[in-house]
């Protein structure tokens, strides 16, 4: 009698130690299930806006070494992806695409060309934010240890470079369709303004010395054109 309670007691206990050890596991197992979902939602967010911002900078003539370094980000959290989620079908297309964009960014110029510019406000304020994300991302990936702190300071100082060229650039287009459209108040206005960011310190001196010139130049017409404008409304007015 006593024998059988002990082994009862026994069996039970060995049951009961067997539920607790499953239950650690399934629980382990579900903890470890959502680490590996976080981390998938964090790579894919992060994958998103390094693409975005990529295929955007890559539109306004970007210095090479920023480009390659962004489509390298990009390809290793591609390749950590896969890792963590194998059956993604899309993958490989990624992959492959980030691949092709990173090799023609490393084959091409070092030297991004000067001529960058958008036509409207709207363009020109996203514009500015891709290149703020940018910035925003190579200070993540210089604290993560990604990048060196050299190529942290020359990305950031060729972003700067770039997010003033486009400014520049952009109020010297809005400019020239105001006097197409013989708007001179708005004209005068788009000069002033990018007169303002030749002011800033990040363009090489010769560009700035080039676009002053240019300004000079396409205000002293406007100020004609006005002037003309001004007497030939004198004139008909007399008659």
């Amino acid at each position: 009698m006593v024998a059988s309670y002990f082994l009862s007691t026994l069996f039970l206990l060995c049951l009961m130690l067997a539920g607790l050890f499953m239950a650690q596991q399934a629980s382990q197992r579900q903890g470890q299930h959502v680490s590996r979902l976080s981390r998938l939602s964090a790579l894919e967010s992060r994958r998103s806006q390094v693409h975005q911002t990529a295929r955007a900078l890559q539109q306004m003539d970007t210095d090479g070494e920023v480009l390659a370094l962004l489509y390298g980000s990009l390809l290793d959290d591609l390749h950590m992806i896969k890792t963590l989620d194998p059956v993604r079908a899309d993958l490989e297309k990624q992959i492959k695409e980030a691949e092709t964009a990173s090799k023609q960014t490393s084959s091409g110029n070092a030297k991004a060309g000067s001529s960058a510019a958008v036509a409207t406000e709207e363009e020109l304020t996203m514009t500015q934010r891709h290149i703020q994300r940018a910035m925003k991302i190579f200070v993540s990936m210089y604290k993560s240890d990604k990048i060196s702190a050299s190529q942290y300071q020359s990305c950031r100082d060729k972003l700067r470079m770039l997010g003033l060229r486009v400014a520049v650039n952009s109020c010297l287009l809005m400019a020239q369709r105001a006097v197409d459209s013989e708007d001179a108040v708005k004209a005068m206005s788009c000069f002033r303004r990018a007169e303002s960011f030749l002011s800033m310190k990040g363009l090489p001196g010769a560009e700035i010395a080039e676009k002053r010139s240019y300004i000079k130049a396409e205000r002293e017409k406007v100020i004609s054109l006005s002037e003309a404008g001004r007497g030939l409304l004198l004139m008909a007015t007399q008659e």
